[in-house]
């Protein structure tokens, strides 16, 4: 389902609305024997909507996700704790729904470590914090992602994108915690301004992205395009991670303001510019101790959380239009041999008539698949037939990001109890049994945090405020560097994007 992108510290839930039906039309629309497309469409990357799309819906996976190996301790550092609810039953004797293996807050108050950025490669990285599932401080400053230094005068930013209209959220008062939903638009111009008179009550976080014409979300908003000859799509730290969003983030609480407690759906890079964040860390094992709004169904060995009615794979696809995309893929190769038979056939090569029986009756049954798909799409209409979900329309582009109110992935628990041992014992007294970690990412330093961690964020504004980038990452659910899913979704979509922009810009 398309899910919206909720206006707090570190959380964009992106929506994702596929263009399921348009794959599905055109694989099963094409010539005879042509191939039709077989890149996935973009599927619903997380959940937490309160509305649905027609063009995303759930079915069952098709494929076994893989578990995350625990590394043992080396070299004096703690190891990740062992636990693992993969086979323990809950409190009922059901087998449990938390199957996170990855790596947990080993004690109370845990100082969360930093790296220097000089002493890691991408491939050391991926195999001791991204496959890990562990987060980890960067000290220091990505050599890809020099040039957004500038971006620390915002004086640069009123001149390259004053005139970008913005939303920005605003708070009634300083006591109020961020991510609440209330938003007015603005110029970038009017919104630097009032960081410079010391305005505290208004933050940019991320913005709403429109999808392109085959129904998939930009990898980012109007103003990060305009921004984007000075970072990489794909900062080379994060290997073959694929990306879902790109934002910035601005205010100018100097006194601290918090983005509550909350969890995202992907893996985050978090790039501090300017002032420093205070984090609070919980890993995915302590989910249900987490009071969220959302009703958990299941939490992925990867760590990715799912709650009921917005069921996902663990490298966040919606579950039909990844099973979409592997019919029309497993069309291709049908095709391909049924080429290839028919020239046996006319060449009279033996054992060809059967090549040619098997090459149909495959190609039957993947025509099969992807009508099934068809079939699970009309499902989820409403009574009267009518879709379960509207668009608006800006520049005759959709907009598939939008903010909803009190998200699924946010805790009940509110921000000025989280250290108040009392009102935990009375009204969350789960929470007191997790365990917290706890970091400061001052301006120059980098958070890598693996999805669904939940997060509790403090900004702290310098004298002209404060200010952050971060990418999202499709979270990975398999062990190889080269390979980081287990199934190629997420790298088809992203090739194919790229494809389809630059034949746009040729025609």
């Amino acid at each position: 389902a398309p899910t919206p992108q909720f206006h707090a510290e570190g959380n964009n839930i992106l929506s994702s609305t596929s263009h399921l039906n348009s794959v599905m039309s055109t694989a099963l629309n094409a010539s005879d024997h042509a191939k039709a497309e077989a890149s996935p469409p973009l599927a619903a990357t997380t959940p937490g909507a309160k509305r649905k799309s027609a063009d995303t819906r759930e079915q069952q996976p098709s494929h076994t996700i893989r578990s995350y190996a625990q590394s043992p301790i080396e070299n004096g550092r703690e190891g990740p704790d062992k636990r693992s609810k993969l086979t323990a039953p809950n409190e009922d004797g059901e087998p449990s729904i938390n199957l996170y293996t990855g790596w947990t807050v080993p004690t109370k108050d845990f100082d969360l470590p930093s790296i220097n950025i000089t002493d890691v490669t991408p491939e050391m990285f991926y195999e001791e914090y991204i496959k890990q599932r562990r987060p980890v401080i960067l000290k220091g400053v990505l050599p890809d992602l020099s040039r957004i230094e500038q971006w620390k005068d915002v004086n640069y930013l009123e001149k390259h994108v004053g005139d970008q209209s913005i939303m920005v959220e605003k708070r009634t008062c300083t006591n109020d915690s961020f991510g609440k939903g209330n938003e007015i638009r603005m110029t970038l111009k009017k919104f630097v301004q009032l960081i410079k008179a010391g305005d505290d009550k208004h933050y940019l976080t991320t913005q709403d992205v429109h999808a392109n014409s085959d129904g998939r979300p930009d990898l980012m908003s109007p103003l990060m395009k305009v921004l984007n000859a000075d970072f990489p799509v794909r900062p080379l730290l994060m290997g073959n991670l694929v990306p879902q969003n790109v934002n910035m983030w601005m205010g100018n609480n100097r006194d601290g303001a918090s983005s509550g407690l909350h969890h995202d759906y992907h893996d985050n890079l978090y790039i501090v510019l300017k002032g420093r964040k205070r984090f609070r860390l919980y890993s995915p094992m302590d989910t249900e101790k987490m009071y969220t709004r959302g009703e958990l169904l299941k939490v992925h060995p990867n760590g990715r959380i799912n709650y009921k009615g917005e069921e996902t794979t663990a490298y966040g696809a919606d579950l039909l239009s990844d099973t979409a995309a592997s019919a029309a893929r497993q069309k291709d190769e049908a095709e391909t041999m049924l080429e290839e038979a028919e020239r046996a056939v006319e060449e009279g090569k033996p054992g060809a008539q059967e090549q040619l029986e098997r090459a149909e009756e495959l190609l039957e049954m993947a025509m099969d698949a992807l009508l099934d798909a068809e079939m699970g799409d009309d499902e989820d209409e409403d009574e009267s037939g009518a879709c379960a979900v509207h668009y608006e329309y800006g520049d005759q582009r959709r907009v598939v990001d939008k903010t909803v109110k009190n998200p699924n992935n946010f805790s009940r628990v509110e921000v000025d109890s989280l250290d108040d041992e009392k009102k935990l014992k009375e009204k969350y007294p789960d929470l007191l049994d997790a365990n917290a970690a706890f970091c400061n990412v001052e301006a120059g330093s980098i958070l890598y945090l693996p999805a669904s961690w939940f997060h509790e964020v403090t900004s702290y504004g310098a004298i002209d405020g404060h200010l952050a980038v971060n990418y999202w990452f499709h979270p990975p659910d398999a062990n190889n560097f080269d390979a980081p899913y287990s199934t190629d979704f997420w790298p088809n979509d992203y090739r194919d994007r790229f494809e389809d922009e630059r034949k746009c810009a040729t025609s």
